[in-house]
């Protein structure tokens, strides 16, 4: 692939398994996320990482600066879901509500549209946006503020396919289903049968690696989906092909 790449949400889970997989074809890669260097990219030739409140306007505004006046592709993959404060939108604190929607949503559409000099400017032209199942189907418990979050990324992600076509610029989503991220796994370690229970709901019949998910986004930014626009990459062991 080679070129130049920003990916968010590279502190962990998909976002650092996306940060290797591009280093390793070749890409120089802009990693940012709110939490410390991870230690497998620390001194990592080809990444170069920042600490970045993506919420804060001069911090977005100082990572944009640092892109400079091209870049090739973009992956959006911050993002959070609070377990334990999320839920009902019937009942849902409204703080919940607004950093879930601030996080997942606001800040992709305003680094999406901050890079779009750039990646105009660039050879690759694509995005990928991270969303997830839950944004294309209900969950048995709600996660309101996520889910919401995720299906406007969705929404969002097919208008700048459409807009943005007759300018050469890729935008896509990938749709991750249960995944073994960092943000997944104490609940699944704290409850096993939560575990097995989503594997036995999973045709597959197993969890799925951040490794799998970044795989499938850097086909969505390479030349093999050169005619790929507009589309939601579903990832999930085949989760949502069942209807039950």
């Amino acid at each position: 692939m080679n070129g130049t790449a920003l990916v968010t949400g590279a502190g962990g889970g998909i976002g650092l398994a996306v940060t290797h997989a591009l280093q390793a074809r070749g890409v120089q890669v802009t990693a940012a996320d709110l939490k410390p260097v991870p230690e497998s990219l620390a001194g990592l030739d080809g990444v170069h990482y920042h600490r970045v409140d993506l919420t804060d306007a001069d911090e977005l505004s100082g990572l944009v600066a640092l892109v400079g006046d091209r870049l090739d592709h973009l992956v959006n993959a911050a993002g959070v879901a609070w377990f334990d404060r999320d839920g009902s939108a019937l009942d849902l604190p409204e703080e919940v509500w607004a950093r879930t929607m601030s996080i997942n949503f606001d800040v992709t559409r305003r680094l999406t549209v901050a890079l779009l000099p750039a990646l105009r400017a660039g050879r690759g032209r694509s995005i990928v946006h991270v969303a997830s199942v839950a944004g294309l189907r209900g969950m048995d418990s709600p996660l309101d503020a996520y889910q919401v979050s995720k299906a406007a990324v969705i929404s969002l992600s097919r208008s700048l396919a459409i807009q943005l076509g007759p300018d050469g610029v890729r935008s896509n989503t990938v749709c991750p289903g249960s995944i073994l991220t960092p943000m997944v796994a104490p609940l699944y370690e704290a409850s096993p049968a939560r575990r097995a229970d989503m594997e036995a709901r999973t045709p597959l019949r197993r969890i799925g690696s951040p490794e799998e998910v970044a795989e499938a986004i850097c086909f969505l930014l390479s030349e093999a989906a050169s005619f790929i626009t507009g589309t939601d990459l579903v990832v999930d062991g085949g989760w949502t092909a069942q209807v039950k």
